[in-house]
Parts: C-alpha cells; sequence; structure tokens
C-alpha cells in the first residue's frame, strides 16, 4: 500500500463528492453508479481522462490513449516541475529509477529549447545578444 499525497482542490472535491453519495462507506467507491457498482472505463475515459488531456494539450494517439497516457504525462509533468526522478519513482510504485527514467518520463519541446538555450548560455555568456525567446535563425537577417 502507498500513501499518494494531493492538493487541498482535489481533496475538497473528493469529500464532497463523498458526502453527497449514497455510498459513503470506507469501502465504497468515490465515484461509482446508483447501485454502488464501479463505473465502466470507457465511459470514464470518454467524460473525464480524454478531455482532460485535451485540455492539458497532451496527444492521444488511437493505441495509447487512457490512463496510461495519463501516467506517463503525470510522470513527465511531475519532473518538468520537481526535476525529482526519485519523486516520480515513488509517485508510480515503481522499484528501479530506470524504468521511471527509460520508459515514464519524456522531454517536451519546450524543454529541449530551453536546455538548448542553457547551453549556450553557459558556453557563450554575454557575448551575444539575446535574440527572441525561441527564436529561429534567419540567414538573411541584417545586423543594425
Amino acid at each position: 500500500m502507498r500513501r499518494i499525497y494531493f492538493g487541498p482542490s482535489l481533496f475538497s472535491s473528493l469529500v464532497v463528492q463523498k458526502q453527497n453519495s449514497n455510498h459513503s462507506g470506507q469501502d465504497d467507491f468515490v465515484f461509482c453508479k446508483d447501485d454502488g457498482s464501479p463505473l465502466n472505463p470507457d465511459v470514464l475515459r470518454r467524460d473525464v481522462l480524454y478531455p482532460t488531456l485535451d485540455r492539458l494539450g497532451i496527444v492521444r494517439s488511437r493505441r495509447a490513449a487512457g490512463f496510461h497516457t495519463f501516467r506517463h504525462s503525470a510522470a513527465t509533468i511531475v519532473n518538468q516541475k520537481t526535476g525529482n526522478l526519485k519523486l516520480v519513482q515513488k509517485l508510480l510504485g515503481h522499484s528501479n529509477l530506470s524504468t521511471t527514467a527509460d520508459v515514464y518520463t519524456h522531454t517536451s519541446a519546450d524543454a529541449d529549447r530551453s536546455a538548448a538555450l542553457a547551453l549556450e548560455q553557459a558556453i557563450f555568456g554575454d557575448l551575444f545578444q539575446v535574440v527572441p525567446r525561441f527564436g529561429t535563425w534567419n540567414k538573411n537577417a541584417t545586423a543594425n
């Protein structure tokens, strides 16, 4: 069993949901059908997960769309926001850090550009004037 922490907004929402449910026992599902049985995973994917992935701009392929896509995305987001791969490993419950690093976390185009800019800054310092953020090189541009 793992302890998973979450923020006050999610906690509040879960408490309200549980309080308003006819099935509020410790072993009852937080979200369930009227009879207390679990919701259909296809309905959860269509009505909850897919709109969330779309709102976050997370691309979902036909074959890989679903809760596992969200798991990969959550790992990547936590790693990008905290820079703490051990934290991601713990969150996902992996016994090996290599699984977390090699399979579950991914880079984004923004992260790739940021790394390129950080490397350029480290090498060149303030030698060159900084061009607009994430600009592209234009060989036809003239210097003033």
